[in-house]
């Protein structure tokens, strides 16, 4: 008897290794979408059959090891920052794992699987409102499912790691059983035909809702910079003479933006816009770049959105902004980078215009990481948001569409163009209208027909209204089981 109870014992740290390797295949630099599901499936048997909390101790090194491997080189941070980051981003899945284990004990049913879904969304949304954001969020492992990603026009994104803890802790009262679908079977049928829901709506959703009307080109421009100014120059405290020293490369970087905004005129484009801080420039070039973009919109009576930094003398911050310029020359609004790992002087307010084709926004990056920031473009109709951005080669697909999902939540179409990464449009349902990857194509110029109208959604009208009905469960069954156990 107890030669079998060490055996279990032994194989159960087998679950832990194989939860701990998949989770290093969830988001960031290598993503696997079924991984997304299964980690979690190995994790919670590893901590339901340790018979002792204590016997869990070996899986806080082994994730925050998980998350450093799929986190390193992610970012522009040193190995400690990683480090400490790393252990940050798995704390969400560790005390989901820990609360489900306490709590699923003293619950039967169904009520005893949402414990953990409900715990580990509850835990990822209040990670989203931190400075790291989204980012490493498992909703965005499953951008590539379409039918699943539409729940998040419901429930924002949250509704995603919901469903994914939801069957891992299904799987759990399966294996439990013995698989014995008998043992199991409330439990089962509720996951199921939640599940079959999802899907389903998001099959109708993206047959009744694809978007019927014209579309307008956008052209994204990128424009290679032949050197980091973020770390040469704005991270020294910019000194005039290194601003001096690269004079020359600014002004060939601006005109060579120029001339490739030429050349998306000849192709047709109605909007044009770079990617993020594309062209540079200290404070005093700045009504003079102004001047020549504004005849540029006007010349060609396009909307033209250039993305710049202006560089301070003497200060470790650089101005992160765009312009909005109108057809007739019209300067329509300038804005800031709001989420941003450097200082900014942002007000935090989206802007939004009306154009011929439609209700036109814009935000920077990172800006697109926190879904509560965004949120304003659905309380202003906005059709389309344009980003510039700028990424590492290691994260470039999936930093990509973190920001994409956005769109979903809020029913706008969303175009992407990344310095460094890689660039894309979407319509409203998360279709692929243009892909470009920076470290492949030499031409650099991302060309997309986006829909001109986007669509209402219930996130949009509602909110993060899922994420606080699962703190509320999480809360509300923590408190029962406290209770109960006094």
């Amino acid at each position: 008897m107890e030669q079998g109870r060490k055996a279990s014992g032994y194989l159960s740290y087998a679950w832990l290794v194989i939860g701990c390797a998949l989770f290093a295949f969830v988001g960031m630099r290598w993503n696997v979408p079924v991984a997304a599901w299964l980690a979690p499936v190995f994790l919670i048997r590893f901590f339901r059959s340790r018979e002792k909390w204590t016997g869990t101790l070996a899986a806080p090194l082994l994730l925050a090891g998980a998350s450093f491997v799929k986190f390193h080189g992610g970012w522009d941070l040193s190995v400690l920052a990683e480090i400490g980051l790393s252990i940050v981003l798995a704390a969400p899945l560790l005390v989901a794992l820990y609360v489900d284990r306490a709590l699923t004990r003293k619950l039967t049913g169904v009520l005893a699987t949402l414990v953990y879904p409900a715990a580990y969304t509850a835990l990822e949304f209040l990670i989203g409102l931190s400075p790291v954001g989204t980012s490493l969020s498992i909703a965005v492992t499953q951008f590539d499912v379409l039918p699943l990603i539409q729940v998040a026009s419901v429930t924002g994104i949250w509704g995603i790691p919901f469903l994914s803890g939801w069957f891992a802790s299904t799987a759990n009262v399966l294996w439990e059983g013995g698989l014995d679908i008998k043992k199991a079977a409330r439990p089962v049928v509720a996951f199921a035909v939640t599940l079959a829901a999802v899907l389903g709506f998001g099959g109708l959703r993206l047959a009744a809702s694809a978007p019927q009307a014209e579309t307008v080109r956008i052209a994204g421009i990128t424009v290679e910079q032949p050197v980091d100014y973020w770390t040469a120059v704005i991270d020294q405290g910019t000194p005039e003479d290194a601003v001096r020293k690269h004079e020359a490369a600014f002004e060939g970087l601006e005109d060579a933006l120029f001339a490739e905004s030429e050349r998306a005129v000849q192709m047709g484009a109605e909007i044009i816009f770079w990617s993020e801080a594309n062209a540079v420039f200290p404070t005093e070039r700045k009504e003079p770049f102004l001047a020549r973009a504004q005849a540029f919109a006007r010349e060609h009576q396009v909307y033209f959105v250039p993305a710049m930094v202006v560089l301070k003398y003497g200060e470790s911050y650089g101005e992160n902004v765009l312009v909005v310029i109108e057809p007739g020359g019209e300067v329509a609004y300038t804005y800031e980078k709001t989420k941003s790992w450097y200082q900014t002087d942002s007000d935090g307010v989206l802007h939004a215009i009306d154009t011929p084709y439609g209700r036109l926004s814009t935000a920077i990056c990172f800006d697109m990481d926190f879904p509560g920031f965004i949120h304003q473009a659905a309380k202003q109709d906005v059709d389309i948001m344009l980003v510039p951005a700028f990424d590492w080669e290691q994260i470039k697909s999936f930093h990509t569409q973190v920001g994409l999902l956005r769109g979903v939540e809020n029913g706008f179409s969303v175009v992407r163009q990344t310095n460094a990464g890689a660039s894309m449009a979407v319509d409203y349902l998360g279709r692929v209208l243009a892909y470009q990857d920076f470290f492949t194509t030499p031409n650099r110029v991302m060309i997309a027909d986006v829909p001109t109208q986007g669509v209402e959604t219930v996130y949009g009208a509602l909110g993060d209204w899922f994420a606080y009905a699962a703190m509320l469960f999480a809360a509300g069954v923590s408190v029962w089981a406290v209770k109960r156990k006094w």
